[in-house]
């Protein structure tokens, strides 16, 4: 998870504002449940930093058991 948070902290957004949190929500038939949160920005590009931010942490956390919330 720690892995996974610090490549998602280096994910490039579109106006270089990290509007995003995520949260471990526990495991669940082997597989690792983390909650994705978007924050608010005036610029509306939040669901796409989600999804760049995701994308990061998945790669960052080297596991393929991962289920989003």
């Amino acid at each position: 998870f720690k892995k996974g948070g610090k490549a998602a902290l280096l994910a490039p957004t579109t106006v270089d504002q990290q509007k995003f949190s995520f949260e471990n929500v526990g495991i669940s038939d082997n597989y690792h449940m983390i909650r994705a949160k978007k924050g608010f920005s005036m610029t509306g590009y939040c669901q796409l930093d989600l999804g760049i931010a995701k994308c990061h942490f998945e790669i960052g956390a080297g596991v393929n058991n991962l289920e989003w919330q």
